[in-house]
């Protein structure tokens, strides 16, 4: 009888066996969240964000496009990992791109328009807003894999204090340049154009370092054209970008491109008599003011009831450097 019941019970015993071995699992499930608060990103909430894990093993990196930004999982094998993330995606800029994806510390951001004259790289469009947030030395545990399955599936996973929770504050890598130009004649302008030298082209996203980036010219269009309340003739000129680095105090240059409202009259200005201060607003976004003024006045014209277009305002004539004392 006791022989009977044992072989009875033997097709269950070799069932369980077999289901322990399909419940083997090779992976934790890592909880990652994100906040964007220091970030100076607002008007991103949007857009998604890219995560990467670069195995510290030397393995293929893991790339997790998050469509919510704030919040994903991801699963991972056991190994130590550094991770970063960055707003938006690898294709989502149309002003920068990236490269050097392969290793977290050659991961680097480039100016994407940009043209030569003259020799010098113009970058025609500022690169915009980017912000990151790096994780290094994180650890998935053989103890942490399976930690997605029901409980009763699987062998015991353990996740002590938070070992499978990443949370991200990305914080700004950009940085914000605000500028007012002092102008005499401004009855006279129509638009302008400023360019400022010295500027990073790239930038590396794990550190913000741009020591070694080829140096090149921002260009932007004057946003606000503002005439004194006082006295119409003279007003400022004013805009604000967002570049990868500031220039250094030795190769900063600033010249501004005026086209009146002839529509024909085109003149260069120098920049002078001007201070660079910075300011931070306590959550990690440092803004640099740069005012200056252009003290040659520009000329009376008389003001055209012609659109302009046919004003040639792209070639910028012989360089007419200024420092700026920063």
């Amino acid at each position: 009888m006791k022989n009977t019941v044992l072989f009875l019970l033997l097709p269950l015993w070799l069932a369980s066996c077999e289901r322990r071995e399909l419940t083997f699992y090779t992976e934790a499930e890592i909880t990652v969240t994100a906040d964007w608060s220091r970030a100076d990103q607002q008007e991103e909430s949007q857009y998604g964000a890219t995560l990467i894990f670069y195995p510290q093993d030397g393995g293929t990196p893991r790339v997790v496009l998050m469509g919510d930004r704030t919040q994903t999982t991801v699963r991972l094998p056991d190994g130590r990992y550094d991770a970063i993330l960055f707003n938006r995606s690898f294709d989502e800029f149309g002003t920068m791109a990236f490269r050097g994806q392969e290793q977290l510390h050659t991961l680097e951001a480039y100016a994407l328009q940009t043209e030569t004259r003259y020799g010098t790289k113009i970058i025609t469009a500022a690169p915009g807003k980017l912000a990151s947030a790096v994780i290094r030395d994180f650890e998935v545990t053989d103890n942490m894999l399976g930690n997605y399955a029901p409980a009763g599936a699987r062998s015991v996973a353990d996740c002590p204090d938070g070992a499978c929770r990443l949370q991200f504050t990305p914080l700004p890598l950009t940085r914000k340049v605000k500028v007012k130009l002092h102008i005499t004649g401004i009855n006279n302008l129509k638009q302008a154009t400023c360019q400022l030298s010295g500027v990073p082209l790239s930038i590396y996203l794990h550190d913000g370092n741009t020591d070694n980036a080829e140096k090149g010219v921002q260009e932007f269009e004057v946003e606000d054209i503002t005439p004194d309340e006082d006295f119409a003739a003279n007003g400022t000129l004013s805009g604000t970008i967002h570049l990868f680095g500031l220039p250094s105090t030795e190769e900063v240059q600033i010249k501004v491109r005026a086209l009146l409202k002839d529509n024909t009259t085109v003149i260069e200005r120098e920049v002078e008599n001007i201070e660079a201060n910075e300011e931070a607003d306590g959550s990690g976004v440092t803004t640099l003011h740069i005012e200056a003024d252009i003290t040659e006045p520009l000329p009376d014209v008389t003001i055209s009831e012609d659109s302009g277009f046919n004003a040639n305002v792209d070639e910028w004539g012989q360089e007419n450097d200024t420092e700026i004392p920063i």
